[in-house]
């Protein structure tokens, strides 16, 4: 509803305009609307006429009428509001008096004009503010139902509303018709899901609870997603994290009211208008059932309760009904008026109106449509009514007073009341509200059923007896004894020769040993402090921390761990091949004497621009200025000393230089001037060195910082949060789409005294720098005129941020008057590396879970990258040492990992699981991975399909930092949308060299945010500190996400993996595949239908599996859920911990079973077929990886080939599940 004008007297009469927008609005405007009110709308008015001749004609014309109110007319289903009286103002067509019905439609404004003293009283006007508030609609679709019965219903803000009953006849399962009741099923989902779609904008996001008794609601759920997979529907895909299955004891609508009580609907709806007011019923059945004195219902005796100040300060409640606001006799509204005015202006408590269509609402009309929660007990306001009885002479006042919606309400209501107070006057015994209708009466002593029946008992009891103590000596194992949790199991490689000789969990299993979940969960939600954060931060971003140069900060990371309870903490050292800078040169060369050849190194060239290569000082940023800052440089970059023309090739991907070779460039023997983004830079510098180029210069173009920029008209950091333009990017140039981790023991651990091997095929043979963009704006605007305009090729080339400099992006070459002189020098050196692992032991030594950041940066700072996350690391292992301290014992075993050399190529990381791969297989769940915590607002996820569970559930729980409705969770706030994992951090090796089930979070920036300064000096602390995250909430936030998912797969007794979500990605990989193979169009790819074809049979039997694997771990879930089983009854709970084992290792091992032994072509390290880094961008990830490089490269046998790979590995997962 928009409030277009508004205009009300010092008397309380006046008028105003309002323009509905939505069907709920004419709820309001029903409310709002009285009789005896004045209101002007558009009508259309049939009009008759008479000719001259004496004939009659009727037309039909629009016209705006004035009308008295005399009735209302409102319709529930359809939002439909007929409004009836006799017209008050003449018009062309209309008389005074008329009778007319004005039809209030949507889009058109209509003016109420109330006259009268205090006509527009606080209810009146609390409705308009109500109606107006931009938030007040939170419309969410419920499907309540159960085989072959729906209800399609729509809670709005104010009501709930069926919209369609659907009902579908199914065949049951008898006599081999099975299939018929399959079909009938399908039909009556389909049937079902047809309708929703018809009622539901698909664009808009909004929750759709599906409620049943039974698996009926999540067959639903399933349903319509294999719908959307199959249609390709990908608008009703993203409706995915909408469904909302929860379980209801009917399939009747009133049912909602227990599921929206449920704790995972609680937790999306808890700050809508019904959810408020149903918190609010269940706060009054509450305290009505304690009987204390503090909860009345009744007109008269809550009337009694505020007369006597008992609803006021300090926790008083009216709760009212908005149906006898509708009473058509003003002089009884205004009671219910002065009701709500005096309780919430004089006695300062809380007035809430609750809507007679919602079931809070109706249960309130149930008790008479007015109830009252006090501030201080009363016990003597029946006493008041004589003897339990209401006043005759208040009866009829009341009758009247109660709106017609109540009038059979209270009826009913008060007769009851009558009958059972009169009838607990006439009986002698005590009562409470839990004293039985029915009892037992015993009519005569119960006869034995058989003789001696005390033999038999003794009997069957020690026979019984002998049969158990036989069990438990002979069956039971010694390992399932008590057992040294000390060990943490990494060379523990013994196999158990019994099924049930597995070791036992704790003794709490399958509740959390020590603590509570729920009390785990809690430490973790507030123990992360933003001090702390901030602390740690300061101290890592104080000063280089390079790698293989930071072990004063790998021994106080260990500290700080043991001080934390993690007293299994240590550093673990590797010998890796690492270059150092030494010194560097970029200076642009001019000669203008143009008939002297020169040599290449210069000769007789003046110095036209000498790039300072450096970052400037910043006095308002400290660590810019330390003395031992690193200097600008590549890291693993090829010594060089190099004079030659040079070209601009844009980003410098694989395309833009196909794009210079089409377009006839020259590039042999030039230096490349390359902007930073859309790939890795050391396959820039790869793609260069593969075309002939002698060097590849790389600077930050502020194309890629969005409108953020100088030229928009933002200030530089440190004054504003556009790109200091002396900003540079440092990073590593290795290949890391060929391997990551020490490039001379690719494939084993680098440690003392092991063979290396040659690291040509993985670094590059050319020289590169980075340098700014102030640097580079000489060396393009020296391109002008030269070479064809970036502007005659593709879009992938337009955008340049530095067009209004004077530069235009000419491609070049330069002319041989102009050069680059290229200089950069790097020591060679082995040097140790310090991991620094922490180990918290679980009772279960061979389930573990991996949680890590990287320590080390490329400059004295780094507040983002990494240490935005290592602080939060710091956090989250502080957080699980209160646990701890709290007696917590977890289940799984948990390892943190502070990393060394990941800015290099992964280093540190990738060596450890080289060193632990046998150990890793066998034991571990999942690597968690946080390398930039936040440089921004916005989340951003990549993980392995099967941890999306774990990732939604743990973000639900966490507020957001950055709340647009109080109360959002980081799940309400972010899209949800999951990305696959490419390289470029340490999940690496974990997810494709060892198979093991990874993600990574961080908040990231938004077009909106101040620019992030990446591996530059500008990453620093006092950025973080003043732009990044001022109030460190984004850190804290990281943490508890971070922690509360690790939790999840540390103490869930079942692990909270998807299978079925992985079986869904596999099938949208193999469309994207095929999509592309088509879009090639050559004969031999429209050949290759066989080997698709297979693939898509093969996943088809991998989803069934999955499904299949996935309800079975959902049916143990749903039995732990349903109690502990008794001590005694030992067996059982052993054949349900052998249960769960056995789900848990089809969990743990599948990722494993997409492993190639042999792996990519081309790049054999990478051993997974379903995820690698993409061969021509390395950060962002490839999926079958193997087979799409086939199909670019147009190669039949390649596809043919990695078709067979894939369906092969798909079909050991498929045979892994089914077991």
């Amino acid at each position: 509803m928009r409030l277009i004008k508004q205009n009300f007297e010092r008397d309380g009469s006046g008028f105003v305009t309002l323009f509905p927008e939505e069907p709920e609005d004419m709820w309001y405007a029903y409310n709002l609307i009285r009789p005896n009110d004045l209101l002007r709308a558009s009508a259309i008015r049939r009009v008759t006429t008479e000719s001259s001749t004496g004939s009659t004609s009727s037309t039909r014309v629009h016209t705006t009428l004035t009308i008295r109110v005399a009735s209302l007319d409102f319709d529930p289903q359809s939002s439909q509001l007929h409004v009836s009286g006799r017209i008050a103002e003449e018009t062309k067509f209309t008389k005074v008096g008329q009778y007319h019905t004005l039809d209030l439609e949507l889009q058109r404004n209509f003016t109420l004009e109330k006259d009268g003293e205090e006509a527009w009283d606080s209810v009146a006007r609390g409705i308009i503010k109500e109606a107006c508030d931009p938030v007040k609609s939170a419309d969410v679709w419920a499907v309540v139902m159960q085989e072959g019965l729906a209800n399609l219903a729509v809670l709005t803000g104010a009501r709930t509303v069926l919209r369609q009953r659907i009902e579908v006849s199914i065949p049951r399962k008898r006599g081999g018709r099975a299939s018929d009741h399959d079909k009938g099923l399908e039909k009556f989902f389909q049937t079902t899901l047809d309708t929703l779609l018809r009622q539901i904008d698909l664009t808009e996001s909004k929750p759709i609870l599906l409620a049943s008794p039974g698996f009926t609601a999540s067959s639903f759920q399933k349903f319509i997603l294999d719908t959307a997979i199959r249609t390709g529907n990908k608008l009703l895909m993203a409706q995915k994290a909408n469904l909302v299955v929860v379980h209801s004891s009917s399939w009747h609508l009133h049912s909602l009211n227990e599921v929206l009580q449920t704790p995972e609907v609680n937790a999306r709806l808890k700050d809508t208008q019904y959810a408020r007011e149903g918190k609010l019923m269940d706060d009054f059945m509450a305290l009505l059932r304690k009987d204390d004195g503090r909860a009345w219902y009744g007109p008269n005796e809550v009337e009694q309760a505020v007369e006597k100040g008992a609803v006021g300060r300090g926790g008083g409640v009216l709760l009212i009904s908005n149906a006898l606001f509708r009473a058509q006799d003003v002089a009884i509204r205004r009671r219910w008026v002065k009701l709500v005015d005096k309780v919430r202006d004089i006695e300062g408590g809380e007035v809430r109106t609750l809507s007679s269509e919602h079931e809070s609402g109706k249960r309130l009309d149930g008790l008479g449509g007015i109830a009252a929660i006090l501030t201080f007990p009363l016990d003597d306001l029946d006493d008041d009514a004589s003897e339990h009885e209401v006043p005759t002479e208040n009866e009829d006042e009341l009758r009247v007073a109660l709106a017609p919606d109540c009038h059979e309400i209270y009826q009913t209501w008060n007769y009851e009341r009558r009958w059972l107070l009169g009838y607990l006057q006439t009986v002698e015994m005590p009562f409470n509200e839990q004293t039985p209708l029915l009892t037992t009466v015993q009519v005569v002593p119960r006869q034995p059923r058989y003789r001696h029946s005390t033999l038999r008992r003794f009997c069957t009891i020690a026979l019984s007896t002998t049969l158990i103590v036989v069990v438990v000596i002979f069956l039971v194992p010694f390992n399932w004894l008590p057992h040294n949790d000390q060990d943490h199991g990494w060379d523990n490689t013994s196999q158990f020769p019994l099924p049930w000789s597995t070791r036992r969990p704790h003794q709490s299993w399958p509740a959390s040993q020590g603590i509570s979940y729920q009390s785990l969960q809690d430490i973790l939600l507030n123990t992360p402090s933003e001090t702390k954060a901030r602390e740690w931060s300061q101290y890592y971003a104080s000063g280089p921390h390079l790698a293989g140069k930071n072990l004063t900060q790998a021994l106080w990371t260990r500290e700080r761990w043991q001080q934390f309870g993690v007293a299994d903490s240590s550093i673990v050292t590797y010998d890796v091949y690492l270059k150092y800078p030494l010194g560097h040169r970029l200076a642009l060369l001019e000669n203008n004497n143009e008939t002297d050849e020169v040599d290449a190194t210069g000769e007789g060239y003046e110095v036209r621009y000498e790039c300072s290569m450096e970052e400037d000082v910043l006095t308002e940023d400290p660590t810019t200025g330390l003395d031992n800052r690193i200097p600008t440089f590549h890291g693993y970059s090829a010594n060089g000393d190099i004079t030659a023309q040079y070209v601009f090739v844009n980003f410098g991907t694989h395309h833009d230089f196909q794009d210079l070779v089409k377009a006839n460039v020259s590039l042999e023997g030039k230096i490349a001037i390359v902007k930073y983004g859309r790939s890795f830079r050391g396959l820039k510098v790869k793609e260069a060195q593969q075309h002939g180029m002698a060097g590849v210069v790389i600077y930050s173009d502020p194309q890629e910082d969005g409108k953020i920029t100088e030229k928009n008209g933002y200030k530089p950091y440190p004054h504003g949060p556009a790109r200091n333009p002396s900003s540079v990017q440092r990073g590593s140039v290795q290949f890391i789409d060929v391997a990551p981790g020490d490039p001379t023991t690719v494939g084993y651990p680098s440690k003392p005294g092991v063979s290396r091997q040659d690291p040509s095929s993985i670094l590059p043979s050319i020289p590169s720098v980075p340098i700014s963009y102030r640097d580079a704006i000489p060396l393009l605007q020296a391109l002008n005129g030269y070479g064809p305009p970036a502007s005659d090729f593709n879009e992938y080339w337009q955008g340049g941020g530095l067009d209004y400099l004077n530069v235009s992006y000419d491609i070049g070459p330069s002319p041989p008057s102009i050069k680059l002189h290229l200089v950069n020098q790097q020591e060679h050196i082995t040097t140790p590396l310090w991991n620094v692992i922490g180990i918290i032991n679980g009772t279960l030594a061979d389930e573990v879970v991996i949680i890590g950041n990287h320590r080390d940066a490329w400059i004295a700072g780094g507040a983002c990258d990494p240490n935005s996350g290592s602080a939060a690391l710091n956090e989250l292992v502080r957080s699980f040492g209160v646990a701890l301290e709290k007696g917590w014992k977890p289940l799984r075993t948990i390892v943190f990992g502070s990393w060394d050399g990941e800015e290099y190529a992964v280093i540190g990381s990738t060596e450890w699981v080289e060193e632990y791969l046998p150990w890793l297989s066998k034991a571990a769940i999942a690597y968690l991975n946080v390398d930039i915590g936040t440089s921004g607002p916005s989340l951003q996820v990549g993980a392995s399909p099967l941890l999306h569970k774990a990732v939604y559930a743990a973000t639900a729980l966490v507020q957001s930092p950055n709340q647009t409705v109080a109360g959002q969770s980081v799940r309400d706030t972010w899209d949800g949308y999951i990305r696959s994992l490419g390289s470029g951090s340490d999940f690496t090796a974990f997810q494709d060299y060892a198979g093991v089930p990874s993600l990574q979070f961080k908040f990231t920036g938004t077009p909106d945010s101040p620019v992030y300064h990446y591996h530059s000096n500008y990453d620093s602390f006092h950025w973080m500190d003043t732009f990044g995250d001022r109030d460190w909430h984004y850190h804290t936030t990281i943490t508890k996400i971070w922690a509360l998912a690790a939790a999840s797969l540390v103490e869930s007794p079942v692990i909270p993996f998807s299978a079925t979500t992985y079986a869904e990605y596999l099938a949208s990989y193999l469309k994207s595949i095929k999509e592309k193979a088509s879009n090639i169009g050559t004969s031999d790819f429209l050949e290759q239908k066989a080997p698709f074809h297979n693939l898509g049979l093969a996943l088809g039997r991998f989803k069934n599996a999955t499904a299949r694997f996935d309800r079975s771990a959902s049916s143990l879930e749903q039995e732990i859920k349903r109690g502990n089983i008794p001590w005694w009854k030992f067996w059982q709970r052993l054949k349900l911990f052998l249960e769960v084992k056995k789900v848990n290792e089809g969990y743990k091992y599948l990722e494993r079973h997409f492993l190639y032994e042999k792996g990519l072509d081309g790049r054999n390290w990478f051993k997974h077929v379903v995820y690698a880094p993409g061969r021509y961008t390395g950060y962002s990830g490839a999926t079958f990886p193997g087979l799409i490089e086939a199909v670019e490269d147009s190669n039949k046998t390649a596809v043919e080939k990695w078709s067979k790979i894939i369906e092969e590995r798909i079909d050991s997962a498929t045979a892994w599940l089914s077991r």
